[in-house]
């Protein structure tokens, strides 16, 4: 700023700003919202109010962040780079646990500082003024009714321009007009209402609520692209066309062909599977030698193949779990043993049986068949497999043994009266991976013993059999009514933000409209991204 001001005085001034644009971060007044009118809202037909998910606020995660302060201030930066990392629900980044921590609260301060920066620096461009000296508050006003109402995606009500004329007022005192726009910026990207999203309706009460407008625009824009409304769906929304299941899936599928669509629906597919996990997994460079050099690469061919088979072709589960194809660079064809770019495999179908995903499940120096059998029945199967401690159970880990296939020291759990009634769910799954190392890469041999990968899945499931290994049993999943059904309930989980009981029959509900529509279409997850927006558990709320 162009004056210094003591910390304890400046702290005190911002913290006083903040609190008086924290007042309503609700669409309170909305002239265009619609919800609830004399004390009830009449929902569609087949919805209860019980099934609905509540009314709740919830923080933006790191990437809705970043998008959000890009689409705000022009930054060509990514200022939640060195954030905390995000808290996951069942592994999925977008939910309502997110919380605001000390450490993240002075992340997000030097993220502010250094935003509004960029912007005192771009005043000219961002909140031009003609004449600074005599039209500054003026100008400063039409800066805050824009920068506010898009920070906020909703317009500001007359207490929350003032509140911020004010920040703009002790900034540019004994300054600059540019001092006064840097404070405003700082205090708004710091305020509760650029950092959550609310779910809480116009306020008027009742046995459930509708979203209003611009709540509708903002959850389906950060649903969609992982970033705020564009001026077309605020435009829809001040039109009042996001009250209907049409309105809504006409703006779905226009923001669909964005690349910020395109890299949302990437992410929610690599966190179903854990497989964004990639860029943290390390392993012994004694034993896997060649990870570190692939590593970037399998993340790389993760990000193409998800987005080749949504954007390019099929858009299917079945086709994610049973591809014969992937798209490979130069460091991860060592890996595989195959060409470059778009190749056939006939020994690697699909995602499970690449390297991003067997390099996560495995442990630093060896395979390690109880995750990745564990993962598949979890998250693709939607099997409910408790873990040890819920069971009570002490694990010990098979006794290291050069001697031995790790398929051999595993089987110990079929043995084992505590352990069996789980792993003779768990194990067949996982040893079907056992082609595969650590790192992905194709083996013969463990331990100078021939691999055996070859599995009888009795589980009582529709994919039960008998299979020579992961590819076989890769082509069963991608057939499977089961797995398309769990797959169904994922994209559900990552876009409402929450699962687990507490969501259990809103998550019912949505299986039935999901259901309903027709099986060719079930297994795409565009289509059930539009099956969710276009419901009313999408669109109402019931009360906390």
């Amino acid at each position: 700023m162009g004056r210094s001001l003591g910390y304890h005085s400046y702290g005190t001034m911002l913290a006083m700003a903040l609190a008086a644009v924290a007042g309503c971060t609700g669409d309170v007044g909305d002239p265009d919202a619609a919800g609830t009118s004399g004390g009830g809202v009449t929902l569609p037909d087949g919805t209860e109010s019980a099934s609905l998910l509540p009314a709740r606020i919830r923080r933006l995660t790191n990437a809705e962040y970043a998008a959000s302060a890009r689409a705000l201030t022009g930054t060509t930066t990514n200022p939640s780079e060195g954030f905390a990392p995000d808290s996951r629900q069942d592994g999925f980044t977008v939910n309502d646990a997110q919380r605001v921590d000390p450490v993240l609260a002075k992340q997000l301060a030097a993220a502010a500082e250094a935003l509004a920066a960029e912007v005192k620096g771009k005043v000219a461009e961002l909140a031009p003024c003609a004449d600074p000296g005599t039209q500054a508050e003026s100008c400063a006003r039409a800066f805050i009714t824009s920068f506010g109402g898009r920070a906020y995606r909703r317009p500001l009500d007359a207490a929350e321009a003032d509140a911020l004329l004010a920040v703009y007022q002790v900034g540019a005192k004994g300054a600059t007009y540019a001092d006064g726009i840097e404070l405003v910026a700082r205090a708004v990207l710091q305020s509760p209402g650029f950092l959550y999203l609310t779910e809480i309706g116009d306020g008027s009460g009742g046995d459930a609520v509708t979203l209003t407008q611009h709540e509708l625009a903002s959850s389906l824009s950060y649903l969609i692209t992982a970033g705020p409304p564009d001026d077309a769906l605020m435009e829809a929304a001040a039109a009042g066309a996001l009250s209907t299941p049409e309105g809504r899936e006409a703006e779905v599928r226009r923001l669909l062909q964005t690349s910020a669509a395109r890299e949302r629906v990437v992410r929610v597919v690599r966190e179903w599977l854990g497989v964004d996990r990639i860029a943290m997994t390390a392993k012994d460079s004694n034993v896997y030698g060649d990870f570190a050099g692939a590593r970037a690469s399998m993340e790389r061919e993760t990000e193409d193949f998800v987005t080749e088979v949504l954007t390019n072709s099929t858009g299917t589960v079945g086709e994610l779990l049973g591809a014969d194809w992937s798209i490979v660079d130069e460091p991860l064809s060592k890996v595989y043993g195959t060409g470059i770019g778009r190749v056939s495999f006939s020994d690697r179908r699909g995602i499970l049986n690449q390297g991003a995903f067997l390099s996560v499940y495995a442990h630093a120096t060896e395979t390690a068949p109880v995750l990745r059998g564990v993962t598949v029945l979890r998250r693709v199967a939607c099997v409910d497999i408790p873990s040890p401690t819920e069971l009570n159970i002490n694990v010990v880990p098979p006794v290291p043994d050069p001697s031995k296939t790790t398929r051999q020291r595993f089987e110990i759990h079929s043995t084992d009266a505590e352990c069996k009634g789980c792993h003779n769910s768990i194990d067949p799954i996982g040893f079907s991976f056992e082609r595969f190392d650590g790192m992905g890469k194709v083996r013969e041999k463990d331990n100078g013993t021939d691999v055996d990968s070859a599995v009888t899945v009795a589980i009582s499931a529709d994919f039960d059999g008998a299979y020579a290994d992961s590819n076989a049993l890769a082509q069963a999943l991608s057939t499977s009514p089961t797995v398309r059904s769990c797959f169904a309930r994922n994209v559900f989980r990552a876009s409402v933000g929450r699962s687990g009981k507490a969501a259990a029959e809103s998550e019912e509900s949505f299986l039935k409209a999901w259901q309903a529509v027709p099986e060719a279409e079930q297994g795409k997850l565009v289509e059930t991204l539009i099956t969710y927006v276009k419901s009313s558990l999408f669109s109402h709320r019931r009360p906390q």
